[in-house]
């Protein structure tokens, strides 16, 4: 349901474009276009701060009233991950066909909507009785921005907002560094003025709970620890272990979900009665093999036969309308991601389940994270059993000690088992090392963007190749690892783009490798 309708993404309306597009004026000509003041009010006071706080959350997420959330991450990030598969045959982005002129809400999102918003906050916020919000706005700045340089690799950062009609591209490892800084600083100084009056009702993650804020810090700091584990090793287990010595997530009540309304609905709830994807094959291997409890909660049985069922990605037009790939005889998501919950059910940001499993795979390195890698492994799925509302503990220990194995989906394909391992923990360390992978991806359903991260970072799960690739650098046996530079920030910035493909390493295409991606 692809159309060029775009409303504004704030419920503030006119207040943040007209109190802060010229923060990052710079950045692209976007900015440059709205770069006018035409208001002449130089300062915002303590509840407009806060509403632009609410609007910074809500674009970074892509929620909305347009196609931004489809656009952004379902068409690419849900697909790569292998959550779901296509099954509209107009789409060809599952076979690795890079759609420009959609990819330019997910840089909206992030340059024109979130950026602006969290610039003009952390501006506004210098005093030492607004140190707590300045805190958790730096926290959100790096939530907002390793979400994009996950998708691109080199990305503007350092010098948005200079008066120039050119901003330069950072490279990742100099974007990520600062990361760890801004994650340190912020931090420290959230501790430190806990007390301080927090966003209250509009943060819309956490009805302004400082403490709560200052674990969601420190679990981003070791998701982005153990993102550059390969690349800087040493680096890596620094940052990890500070952040769990620091306080990270430890049960369902830290985890962070996003408040959806009817004027902000569930962004992938609203597309599902689209009929446009349903779950992949990868899904069904792994949650029927292993018999997971989480099936039911994140998928419905086909509507053709009531029984469970994948489809696989990359398929041509002509295989997606065969009957046996048709829709209707797959699963689509569970109903409280479809349209009748989009308005009530939250979307999930980051969750304790992950930062067990995180520390678990940091254990398995050799880092200290509080626990053995098995201890942590464990509680990681117990969290993710209980934040989908799988409770009963004898279901949850049998799932743990279970023995069973990915099934084979068979099909059209004749599509073979993912994997053959098990749920309980081995004593082998590269098979706990898929172990752990494995649950990270069940446990991070449905955020396909740090699920399509962690694929590419850890190689974990495995995954089938796609059947076929539109994509003559990828070819199918291969795996997109970036989107290629937009042509939408090369129209305003276009210099600057062109200065950026020498950080890559590579051609700017979707097989050159991001910097911390060495699998």
């Amino acid at each position: 349901m692809i159309n060029n309708y775009r409303k504004s993404s704030f419920k503030s309306g006119i207040l943040l474009m007209l109190f802060s597009a010229f923060i990052l004026s710079g950045c692209t000509k976007e900015f440059e276009e709205r770069n006018t003041d035409q208001t002449k009010l130089t300062s915002l006071s303590p509840s407009d701060v806060k509403g632009l706080f609410t609007s910074a959350q809500y674009a970074t997420m892509n929620v909305g009233p347009g196609v931004d959330y489809q656009q952004a991450q379902n068409l690419y990030a849900d697909l790569y991950a292998q959550y779901f598969a296509i099954t509209q045959t107009a789409f060809a982005t599952d076979r690795f066909s890079i759609v420009q002129q959609w990819l330019r809400y997910q840089w909206m999102s992030t340059y024109v909507s979130s950026m602006p918003a969290i610039a003009t906050i952390i501006k506004e916020t210098k005093t030492p009785e607004t140190k707590a919000l300045n805190a958790i706005a730096r926290i959100w700045k790096v939530f907002v921005i390793h979400r994009s340089t996950d998708y691109y690799g080199p990305i503007p950062y350092s010098k948005i907002g200079i008066d120039d009609v050119s901003v330069p591209y950072d490279s990742q490892k100099d974007i990520y560094y600062d990361f760890f800084k801004e994650l340190s600083e912020a931090t420290a100084d959230l501790k430190s003025s806990l007390a301080q009056p927090g966003y209250s009702a509009q943060d819309v993650i956490y009805n302004g709970n400082n403490a709560k804020w200052l674990k969601f810090g420190n679990t981003l700091r070791l998701r982005l620890a153990l993102r550059i584990s390969k690349v800087e090793p040493a680096k890596a287990k620094q940052e990890a272990e500070a952040a769990v010595a620091d306080g990270v997530m430890t049960d369902i009540g830290d985890d962070g979900y996003l408040r959806t309304t009817s004027d902000r609905p569930h962004g992938l709830g609203r597309i599902t009665a689209w009929n446009e994807f349903r779950m992949s094959t990868a899904m069904e291997s792994v949650l029927k093999g292993y018999n997971d409890p989480r099936l039911s909660t994140y998928f419905q049985p086909a509507k053709k036969d009531n029984q469970y069922r994948g489809i696989r990605n990359g398929m041509t037009p002509a295989e997606q309308v065969l009957p046996e790939n048709d829709y209707n005889n797959a699963s689509n998501v569970a109903e409280r991601f479809t349209p009748v919950a989009m308005s009530t059910e939250p979307m999930a940001v980051i969750r304790s389940g992950e930062a067990y499993l995180l520390r678990a795979e940091g254990a398995v390195n050799g880092w200290n994270m509080g626990g053995t890698a098995q201890e942590l492994y464990t509680k990681g799925i117990e969290m993710s059993m209980r934040t989908n509302g799988i409770t009963n503990a004898t279901i949850i220990n049998d799932y743990i000690n279970s023995t069973n194995l990915p099934s084979a989906p068979g099909g059209y394909f004749n599509t073979p088992a993912l994997s053959n391992i098990p749920v309980k923990f081995s004593t082998d360390p590269v098979q706990q090392r898929e172990q752990i992978g494995t649950q990270k991806w069940l446990a991070l359903f449905p955020d396909g963007h740090e699920a399509w991260a962690e694929v590419r970072r850890s190689g974990y799960p495995k995954r089938y190749n796609v059947v076929h690739s539109d994509n003559p650098e990828i070819p199918e046996t291969k795996f997109i690892r970036r989107i290629p530079f937009l042509e939408y920030d090369k129209s305003r910035n276009g210099p600057a783009v062109t200065e950026a493909v020498k950080l890559l390493g590579g051609p700017d295409n979707g097989a050159t490798p991001l910097w911390w991606d060495k699998n």
